[in-house]
């Protein structure tokens, strides 16, 4: 499968064994949606060229999408066909989603058993990103990432980050009467 984006940058997928798996993603990828990144992108069946880079089929297993989710190629915030798309396009929308939870939730407990030494001493940057990939991470488990676009995603990051500094500003002002 060759998938080309509107930029021109090209992605392989494969190899791919059967005609009907090569159809039934090549149908995925191609749907109709409302995700810009999705909708200007082209997919076409094409021969496997083992001397070209592909991106392997995945399986539906939480380990697999816990060490893709991040990767800046294959992972969520990567250009279409991410780690989810691929997903799904291979597995259907049902299996994606239930994977997906999975992994999230994995990747929660280990974080809850991870040692966090100094973590009271980070920065205020720090403290951001942890808290925009927690947020991220929150809304992606309630809408599944099919459901909204890397740069939709990020605009309500932003939105959120203001509305939670207005409200930490509010909290440090005195009250009135004081």
């Amino acid at each position: 499968m060759v998938v080309t984006r509107a930029d021109g940058a090209v992605t392989r997928i494969g190899p791919i064994l059967t005609p009907d798996v090569a159809d039934a993603i090549h149908t995925s990828l191609t749907r109709y949606t409302t995700i810009p990144e999705q909708a200007a992108a082209t997919a076409e069946i094409v021969p496997f060229a083992p001397e070209m880079l592909h991106l392997p089929l995945l399986d539906a297993e939480a380990g697999t999408l816990l060490a893709l989710m991040d990767d800046g190629e294959q992972g969520v915030q990567a250009p279409f066909p991410n780690v989810w798309d691929r997903l799904v396009a291979q597995h259907g929308l049902g299996t994606a989603d239930t994977v997906w939870k999975e992994a999230l939730a994995a990747r929660q407990t280990h974080r809850h058993h991870t040692p966090t030494a100094g973590a009271q001493r980070a920065s205020r940057a720090q403290a951001d990103d942890r808290f925009d990939h927690a947020l991220r991470e929150l809304l992606l488990a309630s809408i599944g990432p099919g459901g909204i676009s890397p740069a939709a995603l990020d605009d309500t990051l932003a939105g959120i980050r203001r509305l939670a500094d207005d409200w930490a500003r509010s909290r440090q002002l005195p009250s009135p009467g004081r």
